[in-house]
């Protein structure tokens, strides 16, 4: 069996942070911070767990939400591209919706990487595969074998094409040298009911999408997307031990526009650094079923350019 697509995800690990800039931000100022998601929704919970850090943190200065949903985060991103390059504007960015965005011609981004300055990466959530808690396939070599013995039989529920989790699937493809028959849904919600309702045979997903539902004993989950288990389901192989060299996830970390003063990146990645290191953060991330796993500047720009260079590859697979 052949090694499957692998990201550098090796950058996850907690890395150096950059000397702290004195003169940022000034006393009193006040920063936009755009969010391409609704309020209430789990970024927006996060980026305000973030703010209100650093409200604290910056006594007298203010860090205003800037809720801006739409387009699968094409509007939010767009509009911080578009930003004042001042240091006083940054937003939440999601890896790797964002990437892909802008390898889909059709949808017209007017962004690219070389549009943002990345900050900090803050939390991740691993990529996984389940199946029907009655499903004959208990393992993820089952689960291959029978992929093996019944080309395009299988079928995997995933996001629109083109998504993580289609590309995540792209990957086992290619490495494992099997096909699937992808099915489609508007939002991992409907193919997760889809899976519980028998209609398909797995769903790719994420740790978080299916952490309700193990504990509830409705599914099973075969492996999880990562170098080491998860914290959520530590009875789950993790990819590499199993000899799949697949790491996939979503990460919610930071950035600003291109253009903006090296000292308000430099402040604000060691600011959240900081936030990031307290162990009440990463109990509040954790009861979110999130990973808290900051990466600095230089480290998340590592990360956003080797997952360029992983979904290039992964994208150049997908069916004309």
């Amino acid at each position: 069996m052949k090694s499957l697509v692998v990201a550098s995800v090796a950058v996850l690990a907690l890395v150096a942070t950059p000397v702290f800039a004195q003169d940022y931000p000034e006393a009193g100022k006040r920063s936009s911070v755009i969010v391409a998601a609704s309020a209430g929704s789990g970024a927006d919970i996060t980026a305000r767990l973030v703010t209100s850090e650093l409200e604290a943190m910056f006594e007298g200065n203010t860090f205003q939400i800037q809720n801006m949903p739409g387009a699968g985060l094409q509007i939010g991103m767009q509009a911080l591209a578009d930003s004042p390059k001042d240091g006083y504007t940054f937003g939440m960015t999601s890896l790797p919706t964002v990437i892909t965005l802008t390898m889909d011609e059709a949808r017209g981004a007017q962004f690219d990487r070389d549009s943002f300055v990345p900050i900090a990466n803050f939390a991740y959530d691993p990529g996984a595969i389940a199946v029907n808690a009655q499903s004959p396939y208990t393992t993820f070599e089952e689960f291959l074998a029978a992929a093996t013995e019944k080309p395009e039989e299988i079928t995997v529920g995933v996001t629109g094409p083109g998504g993580r989790e289609h590309l995540d699937v792209i990957g086992v493809e290619m490495g494992a040298e099997v096909t699937f028959t992808p099915v489609f849904h508007d939002d991992s919600g409907l193919a997760l009911n889809a899976l519980l309702g028998g209609h398909i045979d797995a769903v790719q997903g994420s740790v978080a999408d299916f952490k309700a539902q193990v504990e509830a004993g409705r599914i099973r989950v075969l492996t999880v997307f990562d170098q080491e288990r998860s914290q959520f389901l530590p009875d789950v192989p993790a990819s590499k031990e199993l000899g799949f060299e697949i790491y996939s996830g979503t990460s919610r970390g930071f950035a600003m526009p291109a253009g903006v003063p090296e000292a308000a990146a430099a402040g604000l990645s060691k600011a959240i650094g900081d936030i990031a290191a307290s162990d009440e953060m990463k109990k509040r991330i954790s009861d979110m079923g999130l990973e808290l796993r900051y990466m600095d500047a230089d480290a998340y720009a590592q990360y956003w350019d080797s997952e360029i260079e992983r979904l290039e590859k992964l994208t150049a697979a997908l069916p004309q």
